[in-house]
């Protein structure tokens, strides 16, 4: 899924080996792909992108209908293997494959780490925090997914209700999915499959690449998606007039140089004939 466009859709080399349809949701009707076949959709936030997209990526049994499973693969993430690789590992009986975070032990742990990026507003961050502390404290112990590659069967109904439940979550609390995830399996009394692997790097994949992304685009800052319009419009104000002002002052470093070369070069050429005179080599 690519919605908001702050970064460039990623190509995956391993389309073209597989017999599986590689498909990128988007609301850019100008997006072309060599490996994706792209898919025009309304984003149902249209001030909000991450939501947007997360819609799309909670629920793919409501955009996805003519399939019955999908593997799910984060524009950061590039395959090294054809996708039948991933469904080798995926069990149909339990319907749901998703990676353990290899570097995070506990989902308090990424509460806090998704806090210290600024990721989100810390106010719906330490809300959703301290409900989960309230209603379901064990959760915050358990080790967190990593929601990078996703594999799920649509036509389960206990799938379905976990993916439901992820999804009211990241609409009512933060946006990152990965703090809410464990709550939605808990509540579905769901256990997935787990596939044990290095997130970053493994024979299947490789992430994170992200080339072109800019995390401070638009309402993609949580920073700034909660300013009133005038405020936003006064913001890229000042960002233009430090842009200009920057350029002034690149522009009269490189007058500089070039003046004070230019006034070097007669010494440099006195320099030479003494250099002759003397019968120095250059």
């Amino acid at each position: 899924m690519l919605v908001g466009g702050y970064e460039h859709l990623n190509e995956q080399p391993a389309a073209s080996p597989s017999q599986l349809p590689f498909i990128c949701l988007t609301d850019d009707p100008a997006l072309r792909s060599e490996s994706w076949n792209c898919r025009v959709v309304e984003p149902l936030f249209p001030e909000d992108p991450i939501r947007s997209q997360r819609e799309l990526k909670i629920r793919p049994h409501v955009y996805l209908l003519d399939y019955d499973c999908s593997i799910y693969i984060d524009n950061s993430v590039i395959l090294k293997q054809p996708p039948e690789r991933l469904l080798e590992l995926f069990d149909p009986e339990i319907g749901f494959l998703v990676a353990p975070h290899s570097y995070r032990e506990a989902v308090l742990d990424e509460f806090l780490e998704v806090a210290r990026q600024g990721f989100d507003d810390p106010s719906r961050i330490f809300e959703q925090l301290n409900h989960y502390t309230l209603s379901c404290p064990e959760v915050l112990e358990e080790r967190p997914w990593w929601t990078g590659i996703l594999i799920r069967d649509h036509r389960s109904a206990q799938v379905i209700s976990m993916l439901e439940t992820w999804a009211s979550h990241v609409m009512r609390y933060s946006r990152r999915d990965q703090l809410s995830i464990n709550v939605a399996f808990r509540a579905a009394n769901f256990r997935p499959t787990a596939w044990a692997v290095d997130n970053q790097d493994s024979d299947l994949h490789l992430w994170p690449h992200t080339v072109g992304r800019n995390r401070d685009l638009g309402s993609r800052n949580p920073a700034v998606s909660q300013m009133p319009a005038a405020a936003r419009i006064r913001r890229l104000e000042l960002q233009l007039a430090e842009s200009l002002a920057r350029e002034d002052a690149f522009r009269a470093e490189i007058a500089r140089l070039n003046t004070k070369a230019e006034a070097r070069k007669p010494q440099n050429r006195l320099r030479k004939l003494r250099r002759m005179m003397l019968g120095r080599p250059d």
